[in-house]
């Protein structure tokens, strides 16, 4: 075989600064940082015609623009020349598992009109070098912003994840959405400048068959800097040694275009999955930021919904700039240092007000809307009015609980009835004010609508049987250890308090062997838990409980069962329902362990199980290896109980974490407690006392849902949605109105199809409307929109995220991407 020869191969070298804006500092530290940064940049530029320098994150450059106006306007110009290179398209480096599939969307849709606006010009390549770990579905949401590569370091060859056939290659999402990847295989910020490091990633293992085109980074990063005067003069020299490669100062996009140009497209591999698996600690760690993340996201999008609603009524003016200046404060703690949970801990006190801030926004701008609508609803049937309202973009039935203040004025007791003046079932439940109670209902509410009900005097009157739709009211039993109704019979071990049998009575399934188990685990790793695979090592379980009924009436039975385990205490709560199939666990848990992890654990009976979590905009199937993984809203494991096709699926509020085993074991990670911004490098000393992190009260909400069948064909989805976006009751003082006692927004019609955003356009005065398909087969549906007086049809493929814009005056309907435009 021919030696290789250095010149037979050309290195891309890549001028690069990378800025952590928030990690052992706080954001105004990187702030300064990134004015320093594009200041020695430019000063480079000034003195060296051949260099070249690419950069990420909008945010970035919005802080350059209204900081140092003079020195963004020659990054302009260096742009226009093509010695600037935009890239990233986002607003900043996130974290790329746990932000929802419309926070990426988010990200790309602000930063590359940002870039169009003020350069003229929007970045063609993904950067994301530092994060720790890749969704699958991101290649579709990057090809409908524009983006055509990704450049990337973790996961790195072999410990993190196989790449046999070359560390470049066809990044493909689940709907066939390819975009061309590559792992780099050197550090974001390597000099580059001996030969023998030459020479070692010219012979690297990982590179594709017959690749010639290497990448490469130069310049100093993390804190910012940026390359040296010095670094520039050894490429330079580098270039007339003939024992050094060919080298030249590029940038991103002219790698890749070499990288296809000079290839075989045989030599060029596919990869269909997600890119994983680096830190996973970062999952879980910080529990209470992941949870302030995910209500941000969902506020910001409800804001929307109802903003919207609020507008094509003429009710209200569309907040466009409110709404922006929300999205991108969270946008800018999605950075993978803030969210992953690995900052100092000074620095989450501006992300909590930062984070609450966009969230105090998006609750103005909904209750703006729910007050304006209420108001002119006529409320004046018998009794006090509640106006119950839906958020989501399909009818939601759920239990709702009411303040007390619903029975001023009427005499005790009272009883409620709907719209049609039918009386529905009612019970009083514990309120969160001591000795006081609250009562609650089962609503049924349309799709992005309202329905109201009426509080009345008296006792509740016997329901004929056609309200409830049987010859007898369904039955309801607790005690101290069994909860049961027409779908499911619980039962609790008296000491340990998990439950010990969950028995599906319509299929005649025994689901568990246990279930909502608490372990805490040994967990000695540092903050990001590098190098660890799972939790798997056991301190101990929460027991000694003390179990009692704490709710049981007409409406559900809840069960509370508090345990120990050392230092810390659990209050967990199971409820059933009389006339509703969900199961709803709460947990509350005084955390109070150092150098643990606190899982919650589901022993399942499923058999021959397939593992698949939620991811953004979409869904990923994992091995059952109890490996930790990232996921969303919901994770799921479907084989066979008995002859029975089975499955077990479990949603949260607020979790990211989570691994599955072979045996049909499913664990939740819910607390991590290593100390704030340890890395493994790093030595803890205890006698410093440093502030360890997730200890105190901690609450998150779960829906256990066991299912015949496939999850795909049993609502998971949906109702993972339903457990974070709940119903909003709201109570009306009496007056008339010109609108109905009941309404809808819009809707559609597959079960398949989630329709997540309804907002204004970016431009113009268009409805922005965007789904996605759940289930991963093709899909046809109606979009109905009654405020219009409009129908649509849509057509979805297998994993498609869609993405439509009507104009209100014509009722026409066009395709675009996610930056609001037709291709």
């Amino acid at each position: 075989m021919e030696a290789k020869k250095p010149k037979d191969y050309t290195f891309y070298m890549i001028g690069h600064g990378h800025i952590d804006p928030t990690w052992l500092w706080c954001w105004e530290e990187g702030y300064e940082e990134v004015r320093a940064t594009f200041r020695s940049a430019l000063e480079r530029m000034n003195e060296t015609p051949e260099f070249r320098f690419s950069a990420s994150s909008a945010c970035f450059y919005q802080w350059a623009k209204e900081c140092e106006p003079e020195m963004f306007e020659e990054i302009k110009a260096r742009v226009k020349e093509g010695r600037w290179e935009l890239v990233g398209g986002w607003w900043v480096e996130p974290d790329c598992n746990i932000p929802s599939g419309e926070a990426f969307a988010r990200h790309g849709l602000y930063s590359q009109r940002f870039f169009q606006k003020e350069f003229g010009v929007r970045a063609k390549v993904g950067f994301n070098p530092d994060t720790f770990g890749h969704a699958g579905t991101l290649p579709q949401i990057y090809k409908k912003m524009g983006i055509d590569y990704y450049a990337y370091m973790r996961p790195s060859p072999v410990w993190e994840m196989d790449y046999p056939d070359g560390t470049t290659f066809w990044w493909k999402a689940g709907d066939g959405s390819a975009i061309l990847a590559c792992c780099i295989d050197c550090n974001y910020g390597e000099d580059q400048k001996h030969k023998e490091g030459a020479i070692q990633h010219m012979n690297s293992p990982w590179n594709n068959p017959g690749q010639r085109a290497i990448i490469g980074f130069y310049g100093v990063g993390n804190h910012g800097g940026g390359p040296t005067k010095r670094s520039i003069k050894t490429l330079l020299a580098a270039k007339d040694d003939p024992e050094y490669p060919n080298v030249e100062l590029s940038t991103l996009e002219g790698y890749f275009k070499a990288f296809q140009e000079q290839m075989d497209e045989k030599n060029i591999p596919t990869v269909s999955t997600d890119l994983q698996h680096h830190a996973r600690g970062c999952y879980s760690v910080h529990a209470g930021l992941k949870k302030l993340n995910r209500q941000v996201e969902h506020a910001l999008v409800t804001a929307e919904r109802f903003a919207s609603g609020a507008w094509l009524l003429d009710a209200a003016p569309y907040p466009t700039d409110l709404l922006h200046s929300a999205w991108t404060d969270l946008l800018y703690n999605q950075f993978h240092d803030i969210l992953a949970g690995t900052s100092l801990e000074s620095s989450y006190e501006d992300t909590r007000d930062q984070l609450g801030g966009a969230r105090h926004r998006a609750d103005c701008i909904i209750n703006f809307a729910i007050q304006s609508v209420s108001g002119k609803i006529d409320t004046t049937p018998e009794g006090n009015t509640l106006v119950v309202f839906n958020p989501l973009a399909w009818p939601v039935t759920q239990a709702i609980s009411i303040q007390p203040i619903i029975t001023r004025t009427l005499e005790k007791p009272v009883h409620f009835v709907d719209d049609e003046g039918q009386v529905i079932p009612s019970q009083l439940i514990r309120h969160e004010r001591t000795d006081d109670n609250r009562y609650s209902i089962v609503a049924e509410v349309p799709a992005m609508g309202y329905r109201c009900y009426h509080a009345r005097a008296g006792e509740q009157p016997a329901m004929r049987p056609a309200v409830v739709g049987r010859k007898a009211p369904r039955q309801l039993h607790a005690d101290r250890t069994t909860l049961e109704n027409e779908w499911w019979r619980i039962e609790i071990d008296p000491y340990d308090g998990h439950i010990s049998r969950l028995y599906d009575k319509k299929h005649k399934v025994d689901t568990v062997k246990k279930a909502c188990t608490l372990a805490a685990i040994i967990d000695g790793s540092d903050t990001w838990s590098h190098e660890v695979r799972g939790y798997r090592s056991e301190a101990g379980r929460f027991a000694n409980a003390r179990i009692q009924v704490v709710e049981c009436g007409d409406i559900l039975a809840t069960l509370q069962i508090t345990s120990t385990f050392e230092k810390s205490t659990a209050i967990q709560e199971i409820s059933i329902y009389r006339d509703l199939d969900t199961i709803d666990y709460n947990l509350r848990v005084n955390w109070q362990e150092m150098y643990h992890t606190l899982k919650l654990g589901f022993e399942t009976n499923v058999k021959e199980p397939v593992a698949t979590y939620d991811v953004a905009y979409g869904h990923q199937q994992r091995p059952t290896k109890g490996e930790e993984e990232p996921g969303q809203q919901w994770f799921d494991m479907t084989g066979k109980i008995g002859d029975i096709d089975y499955g077990f699926a479990v949603a949260n509020d607020c979790k990211y974490g989570f691994d599955t085993q072979h045996d049909g074991v499913m664990r939740v990670t819910v607390l991590r407690s290593p100390a704030y911004a340890h890395h493994d490098d790093g030595r803890f000393d205890a006698s410093k006392n440093y502030a360890i992190m997730d200890q105190g009260w901690h609450s998150c909400a779960f829906l256990i849902h066991p299912h015949a069948g496939a999850w795909q064909d049993a609502g998971v989805v949906k109702q993972a949605w339903e457990l974070n976006v709940p119903l909003i009751p709201h109570i009306e003082s009496a007056h008339p109105g010109e609108l109905p006692s009941r309404s809808t927004l819009m809707g559609t019609e597959a079960d398949n199809v989630l329709i997540s955003v309804v907002k204004k356009s970016e431009d113009g005065d268009d409805l922005i409307i965007r789904g996605y398909e759940t289930a991963g087969r093709p899909a046809k549906t109606v979009l109905h929109i009654p405020s219009l007086d409009a129908t649509f049809d849509l057509e979805f493929t297998a994993h498609e995220i869609k993405t439509v814009r009507i104009n209100p005056k014509t009722k026409t309907l066009v395709e675009v991407n996610l930056l609001e435009e037709t291709d």
